[in-house]
């Protein structure tokens, strides 16, 4: 019938406009320099299977929950793009050098358009879809965004792991990228003590040492 037809273009058009994920180049490693950088959906994939496996020996941790708040954290970026806090300072003609090897500036207006584009660019996506399929996609974004459960302040904190292992294998690439931003922030926000102790190993594994440190 004529629902099941509309039910199916509804689908078909989703899994097109999120498709986009696989070609979207993450913008920091754009604006880095990064040679065939990676995609939004390959940070997502890696981190949703982090975020499942890690939460496996996690009794705090819903596993399923966590998988499913890193598949959908950057979703809308299929339709709003992918910013960073580093957009405007680059508009304004910023030294690249310097302004990368400082920790991340979350300017407060800048992040609040930031949600309100990913947030109306997740409402015409998940009007393809039926409620319930629609609503949970909407509730965890939701919920990653505000980062209040349990599950959301981990994935948030392995997503800064996450970019920080991309970083270095970037770097041992390209050893002249800047990548201390990344190193930085994930060195302020990182709190979960397991994952502290794998940003610690990374870090150490990879040499890495703070700008001005010995």
């Amino acid at each position: 019938g004529g629902r099941a037809v509309s039910g199916s273009d509804g689908w078909l058009r989703f899994a097109r406009l999120v498709g986009r994920l696989k070609t979207l180049r993450r913008q920091g490693w754009i604006d880095r320099g990064v040679r065939e950088p990676e995609s939004v959906a390959d940070h997502s994939f890696r981190l949703a299977l982090m975020a499942w496996l890690l939460a496996q020996e996690r009794p705090d941790l819903n596993a399923e929950r966590a998988a499913i708040l890193a598949l959908a954290h950057d979703v809308a970026e299929a339709i709003a793009g992918d910013r960073t806090p580093f957009d405007a300072a680059l508009r304004a003609g910023a030294e690249r050098e310097r302004l990368f090897r400082q920790r991340p500036i979350y300017d407060p207006e800048s992040e609040a358009r930031k949600t309100a584009a990913e947030r109306a660019a997740l409402a015409e996506l998940t009007a393809l879809l039926p409620e319930p399929a629609g609503a949970a996609l909407v509730a965890a974004w939701e919920e990653y965004e505000a980062g209040q459960t349990t599950e959301a302040r981990f994935v948030r904190q392995l997503d800064k792991l996450e970019t920080v292992l991309q970083a270095f294998e970037y770097h041992a690439r390209q050893p002249g990228l800047i990548i201390d931003s990344f190193v930085l922030g994930a060195l302020d926000e990182v709190v979960d003590p397991v994952l502290r102790s794998l940003l610690e190993r990374a870090i150490a594994e990879a040499h890495w040492h703070p700008p001005g440190g010995d």
